[in-house]
């Protein structure tokens, strides 16, 4: 028969009161034989012969009324009184240890059965129930513990819903734009040639939109899965970026931004080339699509105060995005609320932070709301701080 946690406890209590009640009487037992036994203690050193008799002579002598004896002679009656005393003293002290501890082990056991009892409650469609232990014990700690990570499971669980349903929409978006215009072209009798051409030239345009989606997704879990297994290199970030900007140029020009550039300090880092190369990518894409035409565009490279971390600042002004958008920029398929665009995956920077995180770095959004200027901050270890800490 299994025991439960409870019986396994009171049974240890038991056994360690009987040993202790057993040691104390043998304790006793034995004081009680060999102590001092008042008046008949120099009759009963007679009775054992292997005491010299020069010794007894001795305790006698140290007996003597009128001298301090160093050796306390007690009447039997004191004797008995003074340990009926101890006896019960120590008993009371077992008993109220004992109770005490027990009542406590059974306060922590009565919180760990409402653990659980709660536990049992909480399933997926439950996730806001939460233990709600007060207390600063042991059992009360783990409880807050395991309450702040019902809060990280539930908000985890609402952004892979979130997630789920973005997706869905995204890849369902495209395959509707398809559907609807192939039955519309079913239902006329005639088709001219440029009616067909469109046609097509839509649905592969829709094509290539569903293929951007799902590479952005194998991207994102290949970040988030095998990126360990990338090789890290020396990266001069400011050959990345002046490669990307290059090839932005055209994109630039169309908006006719003001393109504003400032290098500053050490610019190597190390890191895995492509996903570099993909983080500059995505921050300058993102920057230029949602910029707001004949306005500045500022890009700067420059190293902290303490010289351990390389800073990429990127600002643009855009009126796609309000302050409320800034905690959730960065969650898949999100969209700004007044997005004028909606061609956009809301996956860029999703992959940017990733590959942020997977560098050991960091980002930073910042929004003056009158100038409508947002500026990102991405902090990556420099070269020779990586060096250091390997």
């Amino acid at each position: 028969m299994k025991l439960t946690l409870k019986s396994k406890i009171s049974i240890w209590f038991l056994v360690i009161i009987l040993i202790s009640l057993v040691l104390y009487g043998t304790l006793i037992f034995f004081v009680y034989k060999f102590n001092i036994r008042g008046e008949k203690f120099v009759e009963s050193l007679k009775e054992h012969p292997w005491i010299e008799q020069s010794f007894i002579d001795r305790v006698k002598e140290l007996n003597r009324p009128g001298l301090p004896p160093p050796i306390t002679i007690l009447s039997p009656r004191l004797f008995m009184r003074i340990f009926f005393t101890i006896t019960g003293g120590v008993l009371f002290i077992i008993v109220i240890s004992t109770g005490g501890g027990f009542l406590v082990l059974r306060k922590m056991l009565s919180q760990v059965d409402v653990i659980t009892r709660n536990v049992r409650e909480i399933d997926e469609k439950r996730l806001h129930l939460r233990l709600n232990l007060r207390g600063k014990d042991s059992i009360s700690n783990m409880a807050k513990t395991f309450d702040n990570m019902l809060d990280k499971i539930e908000d985890s669980f609402k952004k892979q819903k979130q997630f789920v349903q973005n997706a869905s929409h995204e890849l369902n978006t495209p395959l509707t734009v398809i559907k609807t215009k192939i039955d519309v072209l079913k239902q006329k009798k005639t088709v001219t040639k440029k009616e067909y051409n469109d046609t097509l030239a839509l649905i592969d345009s829709e094509i290539m939109r569903l293929s951007k989606i799902t590479e952005e997704l194998l991207m994102l879990s290949e970040l988030e899965e095998n990126w360990k297994n990338s090789e890290f290199t020396v990266v001069n970030i400011k050959k990345v970026l002046e490669k990307m900007l290059s090839l932005f140029e055209n994109q630039i020009s169309s908006k006719n931004l003001l393109l504003r550039t400032h290098y500053d300090g050490e610019f190597e880092i190390l890191g895995i080339n492509t996903q570099i190369e993909q983080l500059i990518f995505n921050m300058l894409d993102n920057a230029i699509k949602h910029s707001v035409t004949e306005r500045e565009l500022e890009v700067s490279l420059i190293n902290d105060e303490e010289g351990k971390n390389l800073v990429f600042i990127l600002t643009n002004v855009s009126e796609n995005i309000k302050e409320g958008d800034i905690p959730y920029i960065f969650d898949r398929f999100y969209k700004a609320s007044n997005a004028v665009d909606r061609k956009g995956f809301g996956l860029g920077l999703s992959i940017s932070k990733k590959i942020i995180e997977n560098h050991n770095g960091k980002i930073e959004v910042e929004y003056v709301s009158d100038k409508k200027a947002i500026t990102f901050k991405i902090f990556l270890p420099l070269l020779k701080k990586n060096k250091e800490s390997i």
